[in-house]
Order: structure tokens, then C-alpha cells, then sequence
């Protein structure tokens, strides 16, 4: 089937309509000329929510206060702006919309699809952004560029390709197990008084606490991860602390002293630990650069878990809700790892390799819920365009596999080790490159240099 494409202007496909993608589109249509052409590609209709903006819960709560959730790095009281604008009734599930605000994560999700809405029509640039309600498949290099073919057989031929599909699946799920949290049917039909095992004390284990409290569970929830952390909870703001002496990724036990002397500097000061590590913000993409790979693996392998729980924190609200539960004995924290499983008529038999020394434990629970993160091997991807990509070797995972490999303006590196300048990455696939990548503040950056680096190209 010939390509489809058009006469002059720069033509870029996305690939991925959650939250980088629709920031990626949104920061191109800002940019753009008249005669540009931009395709937003989404097999789902649901553009501009993604995974993580798509929960119909109102207790799901944005885990970063609506001061620092603007689309726009330049404009950084916008999403304060636009909450405030909104109508009274509208207003009222928020509460005091201010920049302190967590606000619910679906109003997030409104606020992205408003932005491309406005875009589109009250803008005028539907002349510029293209919604593809479709599958990628493939992307084909050939005597006449770049093009990218979608499942219906059609084909656009394109100057440039983002890809923007977020994190990747979680795993499948089978009877009494779900390895993906956010399934409509995850909880459906499970008795209030079930018991429950929750693989994993995270964020997403937060949300499926809450999301049982909400349907009046009252049965058992156990809780498994290996060191049984939980995220640390939001104080009152403070300033990040400022380093004198930007902070050096060649040493990590280097680094991991300094940043715990300057933590109990600001405890002593009273601004508290949570400034030292909000004070690494703008250093923490370049830090992870300059450690050896030896180095990030070692950080993985021993500081992951304690960085993400204080990096990664939840709402006060949120988490007095977990932890009065825990405190009333309903939710139970184990410390070990998931052995053994055996499906009974109704229920599942679960073995448990209790951390240390400390043997194995048996559970019975009526259902299993993987909370444990998004997976990140490219290599078992079952994703029809990635597999293409892999098996094509326009792309490769990164090393430590945490997504594919990219360099550090985005552009994908293929299995033999080139930097492709027509295909680029954003978003959480690219965390072998820039480690944090995932949050609001981040991301809107690197979309911002993205737009700017394709149109200028």
C-alpha cells in the first residue's frame, strides 16, 4: 500500500497518546508551522490519560502537588490556572485549588485532554495534529524515507518517529492472579470479607489499598515485598536544598554519604530531609550519567528501593488512610519473596520466602495483585511494534534493561550501536539513560527539547 504523506512541512508520527506522547504533540503544536503535519498514534480512544491518569477513583490522588504538575516548563502556575478557572461544581472535588493542592488524577487526565481540545478546535490546528485511533505495527526505512505502517495496512510516510509507549505491559494474568493492577476486573467479584495478597508496597499498592477501603473490604490484605518500604509521605514545603558544590555519579558511596550529611544538616535546621533529596532534582539526570554501568547496577541492586520510597512520595491524605489500616491489623506488611503457588477450587496456596532466615509461610487467598512496577525488559515485550523494532534492530535494550538504549538526546541506538537521528524515545523506555524520567517536572522538560530539536531538524 504507497504511503500517505503530503507536499512540504514536517511530518512526525507518536507513537503513544498517554501522557509523554500527548505532552510530546502538545509542545510541537506550540511550535509548529502552519504547514506541519503531526500524527498521534493510539490504539485505545482514550487519548491523553495513559495508565496513570485513567483511574475513575477520586481517592486516587496525584502523588505531586498541583504546583509542580504544569504542562509547561515555562508557564509553571499553569495547571494551578486551570484548576481555578474550572466550574464551581467541578471545583468541588478538588477542594482548595491551590499549589499545594494533590488533586485526583483524573482531573490531571481532564486537564491533558482539555490542553489538546483547545489545541485542536478553539486553536484551529486540527489542520496540524492528526488522531489515529490504531495500532502501530511497524516502521519501514526504504529508497523513500522513514514511513510507519498501522494494524489497518495503511502507511504515512513521516520525517521523524517518537516513541512514547510508556511503561510496558505487566504480566499476563490467570485464574486468581492479576499481574495488571489497573484491570476493570481486578477486584470485581471478590468477597468483602477475601483475603487478598498485594505483591509489592509501592505506589500502586497505595492505590489498590484505597480502592479496597473504597468498596468496603474488610477481609485480610497482605502486603509482600522484599524489604517491606513504604512510601514516605509529603511535609510541609520547604525549599529543595541548594548544593554548594554540584554533587559528582563517579563514586556512588561518595555520593550516598554527601547526600545523607546534607540530610541531617536539614534536619537539624528543621527544613527536614525531604529538601535534600528535592534538592537533587536538577542534578539527578546528569549524577546517574556519570556513574559507570558498574555503578547503576549497584544502585539497583541496593539503594533502588530506599531512593524510590523517598523520591517518590504520597499524599498525607493518602497515606493516613494505609497506615490506619495497617495500625487496625487489616493490612499486614511482609518482608520476603513469592514462591510457590498453587491454584485450589477458589483460592490460591502461597508459599512465602520470609526474609533472612526466617523460613517459609503459607497463605490462602482468594486473589493475587501484582503491584510490583511496571515491567522493563524490551526483550519480552509481546508488543507488535516493539517486537518489530528488536527484531529489526532499529533498536536495542539498554544495558541494564530498563528500556532501550538511547543516547542522550533521545535518539534510539540500534543493535549495532548507531544513533538514529529520524527515531527518537521519551518517557519511562528511556530510563537506562536519564533514571528519572517518569515524573511531571521531568518529562515536561524533555518534551519541551524534544519539539524544539524536531522542527528545528
Amino acid at each position: 500500500m504507497a504511503a500517505i504523506g503530503d507536499q512540504g512541512g514536517r511530518r512526525i508520527a507518536i507513537i503513544g497518546a498517554g501522557f509523554s506522547g500527548s505532552l510530546l504533540a502538545l509542545h510541537l503544536l506550540r511550535r509548529c508551522r502552519p504547514e506541519d503535519r503531526i500524527y498521534l498514534v493510539e490504539r485505545n480512544q482514550n487519548f491523553g490519560r495513559g495508565l496513570a491518569y485513567a483511574t475513575g477513583n477520586p481517592n486516587h490522588l496525584l502523588n505531586v502537588r498541583a504546583g509542580n504538575m504544569s504542562a509547561f516548563p515555562d508557564e509553571p502556575d499553569h495547571f494551578v490556572h486551570w484548576l481555578q478557572a474550572l466550574p464551581a461544581e467541578q471545583r468541588a472535588e478538588i477542594g482548595e485549588a491551590g499549589a499545594s493542592t494533590f488533586v485526583p488524577r483524573r482531573v490531571y487526565g481532564n486537564y491533558i485532554q482539555n490542553l489538546l481540545g483547545d489545541r485542536i478546535w478553539r486553536e484551529g490546528q486540527s489542520r496540524n495534529l492528526f488522531l489515529l485511533t490504531d495500532e502501530a505495527v511497524a516502521l519501514h526505512r526504504d529508497a523513500g524515507g522513514l514511513s510507519l505502517e498501522l494494524a489497518v495496512g495503511r502507511r504515512y510516510s513521516i520525517d521523524h518517529a517518537a516513541l512514547a509507549v510508556g511503561n510496558f505491559p505487566p504480566t499476563a494474568t490467570a485464574s486468581g492472579y492479576f499481574g495488571d493492577p489497573w484491570n476493570p476486573g481486578c477486584l470485581e467479584n471478590l468477597a468483602p470479607d477475601a483475603p487478598v495478597l498485594i505483591l509489592g508496597t509501592g505506589l500502586t499498592f497505595i492505590d489498590t489499598i484505597l480502592s479496597l477501603l473504597d468498596r468496603d473490604h474488610t477481609g485480610k490484605i497482605h502486603a509482600l515485598s522484599r524489604r517491606g518500604l513504604l512510601p514516605r509521605v509529603h511535609a510541609a514545603v520547604s525549599a529543595p536544598w541548594k548544593y554548594e558544590a554540584p554533587p559528582s555519579g563517579q563514586n556512588l558511596l561518595k555520593l550516598l554519604r554527601e547526600v545523607r550529611a546534607i540530610a541531617r544538616t536539614t534536619e537539624e535546621t528543621g527544613a527536614g530531609w525531604r529538601a535534600a533529596i528535592d534538592g537533587l532534582r536538577p542534578h539527578t539526570q546528569r549524577l546517574w550519567q556519570e556513574m559507570s554501568l558498574g555503578e547503576r547496577a549497584r544502585f539497583l541492586r541496593h539503594l533502588r528501593p530506599w531512593w524510590d520510597v523517598h523520591r517518590h512520595r504520597a499524599a498525607p491524605q493518602v497515606m493516613a488512610r494505609v497506615e490506619a489500616a495497617i495500625a487496625a491489623g487489616q493490612v499486614e506488611i511482609i518482608k520476603g519473596r513469592i514462591g510457590e503457588t498453587t491454584r485450589l477450587d477458589e483460592a490460591s496456596l502461597v508459599h512465602i520466602n520470609l526474609r533472612g532466615d526466617s523460613g517459609i509461610r503459607e497463605l490462602v487467598v482468594d486473589r493475587v495483585v501484582d503491584c510490583s512496577g511496571p515491567r522493563s525488559d524490551a526483550t519480552r515485550l509481546d508488543q507488535k511494534l516493539m517486537r518489530h523494532l528488536l527484531e529489526t534492530g532499529q533498536v536495542r535494550p539498554d544495558p541494564l534493561r530498563l528500556g532501550i538504549d538511547v543516547d542522550r538526546q533521545g535518539q534510539v541506538i540500534d543493535a549495532e550501536g548507531k544513533v538514529a537521528p529520524d527515531l527518537h524515545a521519551i518517557g519511562p523506555i528511556t530510563k537506562g539513560t536519564f533514571w528519572e524520567i517518569i515524573a511531571v517536572p521531568d518529562l515536561r522538560l524533555a518534551c519541551a527539547n524534544l519539539a524544539a530539536r524536531l522542527l528545528r531538524s
